[in-house]
């Protein structure tokens, strides 16, 4: 198959990184692939293959210069199938197929739950339009297909096909050395520094309870909008020393591998890569059981999955993490391991897209 994946911009964020890995995957498969970035962006992503970057400003809705360029690279290419990986991906692929000569097949990967986004009914109707202009829709998890069905009545072929961990990559990446002094015992938060996010319900709990946690530090990795409202409380509470924020990093392994507990108190979620990777690094997971994280996050079976908004339980998930007996945390990080080799493995959901884009071409 010749195959398109349609990237918002060249960044390290979770639909991004996993389209360049399923790309890769593809590509040993045999599959001739390309990588288009649409939007302006400065993150550091590479593959193998072809890639080609647009580099479109943000903003534009319609993108008619940026439609045109994107039309001539999948004139030139003809590809059987191209997918649109979530966000401005969707409106560049309808158009593109459109104008097109090709006659490829698009399918739309939705990695985010789309209803809290959508605030009127015009928003929902124009994206209405575009979606029913695919020929399928793949979502992240059952949560978000099913957002997806209900929100704009999709009607075409639908998939759930999940995230892949890379795990090959993740032995050899969490044995590189981080420059930064991680010998004192820390939890991380690790994501965009964002309302939907939630960091700052990890640093309240933190300020409230820093008198229980003897040397434990706190690390936010991540960049966006409450950086410095994070910093400001920081240091009105003088804990400078004990909370770091580091920004995104190519390699974060190294730093996750060795955290006592990962904390994500989303208020909007797909299926986050991270709570993936942090159970195949036998890290202890906390989180808000939003979006697809109830699929693969069992409280007292693969992690702790706490009803959303409940920050009494929250604070009280991340005490039992640290004060649980290593017998009993062992079995509940072995089982998160276990699940994680077994369901989520990057080359068993490679080819489970093949099998999809197979399905949708015949």
């Amino acid at each position: 198959m010749r195959i398109v994946q349609l990237l918002t911009r060249p960044q390290r964020r979770g639909a991004e990184i996993f389209a360049i890995q399923l790309s890769e995957e593809l590509k040993k498969l045999g599959h001739e692939v390309l990588v288009i970035t649409l939007l302006t962006g400065s993150g550091a992503v590479t593959f193998s293959g072809r890639m080609v970057h647009l580099g479109r400003p943000d903003g534009n809705l319609l993108d008619w210069k940026g439609f045109w360029k994107l039309k001539k690279i999948l004139d030139e290419f003809r590809p059987d199938l191209v997918q649109a990986n979530a966000s401005d991906t969707l409106r560049y692929g309808v158009v593109a197929k459109w104008q097109s000569k090709s006659d490829f097949r698009l399918v739309y990967r939705n990695a985010n739950m789309m209803s809290p986004f959508v605030n009127n009914g015009l928003s929902k109707a124009f994206y209405r339009s575009f979606l029913n202009q695919t020929d399928a829709a793949v979502g992240v998890a059952e949560a978000t297909r099913q957002d997806l069905i209900r929100l704009y009545a999709y009607s075409n072929t639908t998939a759930v096909i999940p995230i892949g961990v890379d795990q090959e990559a993740i032995d050899r990446l969490v044995q590189e050395k981080w420059k930064l002094d991680l010998s004192s015992p820390y939890v991380l938060f690790m994501g965009g520094l964002v309302p939907e996010k939630n960091p700052e319900l990890v640093l309240d709990w933190f300020v409230h309870n820093q008198g229980k946690q003897g040397d434990l530090n706190l690390i936010f990795m991540g960049g966006g909008m409450l950086e410095k409202k994070l910093q400001t409380k920081i240091q009105e509470n003088d804990l400078n020393e004990k909370v770091s924020l580091i920004p995104n990093q190519s390699n974060p392994f190294p730093i996750l591998a060795k955290a006592k507990a990962l904390l994500l108190p989303s208020k909007i979620e797909g299926l986050p890569a991270v709570i993936l990777e942090a159970m195949y690094c036998r890290v202890p997971v906390v989180a808000y059981g939003v979006g697809g994280i109830p699929e693969v996050l069992k409280s007292g079976m693969t992690g702790w999955c706490i009803e959303p908004g409940n920050r009494k339980g929250f604070a009280q998930a991340i005490q039992e993490v640290l004060e649980m007996e290593e017998d009993r945390k062992k079995k509940i990080l072995d089982s998160a391991f276990d699940l994680v080799t077994a369901d989520y493995n990057l080359a068993t959901v490679a080819k489970k897209f093949e099998q999809f884009y197979l399905q949708i071409l015949e």
